[in-house]
C-alpha cells in the first residue's frame, strides 16, 4: 500500500481542517530510582503515558468565516471528541479531548485560519458511561457515524468535479441542492414545525446552491455538513430528527434528465450523482449520531426503529458496491456496514427487558383509568395510554377500535 492510501482527510468531531504535519508524543510512566553509590538506576513502569498530538491544522476564509467558526465550535464543545488523525492509517480514528488550542490569523495571511490545537488520548474505561472492557453501544454508534461521515466526504470529493467545467456543470450542482432544500424545508423537517433556528438551517443548506457556483467539491461538502448539523440541533425531538434524516437517505438527485451526448454531459451526470449520494450517506450518519439520545418505550418501539435504519443502509450499502460513477465507493461500503452492525447492537440493547406493545380491543367504550386498571391495576397509568395512542378525550376509549398497550 502507498504512503498516499495510508492518509486521511483531518477532522475532530466530524469537521474537516487541513495541515501539513502532525506531532505525537508519548513514553512510559513511572519514577526512576537511583540508589547511593550504584551507578544503575532502577525504574518502575506503571505502563505509557497518554499519547497527545500536537497539529497545526487551517481552514480556508476565502468564502468566509464558516470553516473557521464550525472548527471553533468542535473545540470548544464539552467533553471528549473523535479526532481523525490525518497520519494515524489503519488507527486513524482516536478518541481524545482538547488540551489547548491557538488561533492565528493575519492579514498578512489571507484567506487562511491557522489553529496549533494539542489533543491528548482518552481511553474509554475513563469516560462517563463506560465500563472496563467493554465498549459501550452508544460510543460504537458516535465512531461508527463519524466514519461514515469522513467516508461520505472523501467519497464525494474524490468523484465531484468542476476544475476547467464550464458553467452548466457548476449550475446542475446547485440545482441538486436546491431540489434539497426544497425537500427539507417542504416536506420533511417543516412538519414538525417551523421554528426560526430551523429555518436558519434550512437557509444554511440552501445558501450551498451559491457554494455550488464557484467552490468546489469539498466547499460544497463543508457546506451541507454543516447545515445537516445545524438542522439535527433544531429539531424539536430525537424521534423527529432521527424520523426525518432516515426519510432524506432516499433523496434522489435525478431531478432533470442530463443527455449523455459529450464527456462533459457525463462528467455533470456524476457530479449530480455523486451529490445525491453525499445527501443520503450524510443523512444517515446524522440519524446514526442522533439515535443514543432515542427513549425506547418498548421492545417493539426499538425494533421498529432498527428495522428502519437497516433498510436505508441496506439500500446505501447496494449503491456504493455497485459499479455506478459517484456511488461507487469501498470505503463508503465498509462504513456504512460497520454503521450497520452498530445499530443493531444498539438497539438488541436498549429493546432489551422492556414490555412489547400489543393490542386490547375494550368490549365497551371506557376511561382511561378503567382501562389502566384493568390491564395494570394502577389507574395512574391512563396517562400513558392516552398519549400513546393520541386518544381525543381520555374518558373515551373506544370499543370499536383496538387500543395499543404495553404487555407488562
Amino acid at each position: 500500500m502507498a504512503f498516499a492510501d495510508e492518509l486521511r482527510q483531518g477532522s475532530f468531531r466530524g469537521v474537516p481542517f487541513h495541515t501539513k504535519s502532525r506531532k505525537l508524543s508519548s513514553g512510559r510512566r513511572g519514577p526512576t530510582f537511583e540508589r547511593p553509590n550504584r551507578d544503575e538506576a532502577e525504574s518502575q513502569d506503571l505502563g505509557r503515558k497518554a499519547r497527545s498530538f500536537n497539529v497545526p491544522a487551517f481552514v480556508m476564509t476565502s468564502d468566509g468565516f464558516g470553516a473557521r467558526d464550525r472548527l471553533l465550535a468542535a473545540l470548544d464543545a464539552a467533553g471528549p471528541g473523535t479526532f481523525v488523525d490525518p497520519f494515524g492509517g489503519r488507527f486513524a480514528e482516536r478518541r481524545v479531548k482538547v488540551v489547548t488550542y491557538d488561533l492565528d490569523e493575519s492579514f498578512d495571511a489571507e484567506c487562511v485560519a491557522s489553529f496549533s490545537i494539542t489533543f491528548e488520548e482518552v481511553g474509554e474505561n475513563t469516560e462517563r458511561g463506560f465500563t472496563a472492557g467493554r465498549i459501550s453501544p452508544a460510543f460504537e454508534l458516535e465512531q461508527k457515524s463519524s466514519s461514515l461521515s469522513v467516508a461520505a466526504q472523501d467519497a464525494f470529493v474524490n468523484s465531484y468535479v468542476t476544475d476547467g467545467m464550464p458553467g452548466f456543470v457548476r449550475q446542475a450542482g446547485g440545482e441538486v441542492i436546491g431540489a434539497l432544500t426544497d425537500q427539507v424545508g417542504g416536506q420533511v423537517f417543516t412538519a414538525l414545525g417551523v421554528s426560526s433556528t430551523m429555518q436558519d438551517a434550512v437557509s444554511e443548506i440552501g445558501a450551498v446552491g451559491v457554494t455550488a457556483l464557484t467552490g468546489g467539491g469539498l466547499d460544497i461538502a463543508t457546506g451541507l455538513s454543516a447545515g445537516f448539523t445545524a438542522l439535527s440541533g433544531a429539531v424539536p425531538a430525537v424521534d423527529d430528527g432521527v424520523t426525518g434524516f432516515l426519510s432524506l437517505a432516499g433523496f434522489e438527485a435525478s431531478g432533470i434528465d442530463v443527455p449523455i451526448s459529450t464527456a462533459t454531459r457525463e462528467i455533470e451526470a456524476v457530479n449530480r450523482t455523486a451529490l445525491g449520494a453525499f445527501v443520503r450517506r450524510t443523512s444517515i450518519a446524522m440519524a446514526t449520531e442522533l439515535l443514543p439520545k432515542y427513549t425506547f418505550l418498548s421492545y417493539t418501539q426499538a425494533q421498529t426503529v432498527s428495522k428502519s435504519f437497516v433498510s436505508v443502509i441496506d439500500a446505501e450499502i447496494e449503491r456504493s458496491g455497485s459499479s455506478v460513477a459517484g456511488e461507487s465507493d469501498d470505503g463508503v461500503f465498509a462504513a456504512l456496514s460497520s454503521v450497520r452492525s452498530a445499530v443493531l447492537d444498539f438497539t438488541r440493547e436498549a429493546g432489551a427487558g422492556k414490555a412489547n406493545v400489543i393490542e386490547d380491543l375494550p368490549w365497551q367504550t371506557e376511561p382511561s383509568e378503567v382501562m389502566a386498571y384493568r390491564l395494570y391495576g394502577d389507574a395512574s397509568r391512563a396517562g400513558e395510554i392516552v398519549t400513546r395512542n393520541n386518544l381525543a378525550h381520555p374518558n373515551l376509549v373506544p370499543s370499536w377500535a383496538p387500543v395499543e398497550v404495553l404487555d407488562e
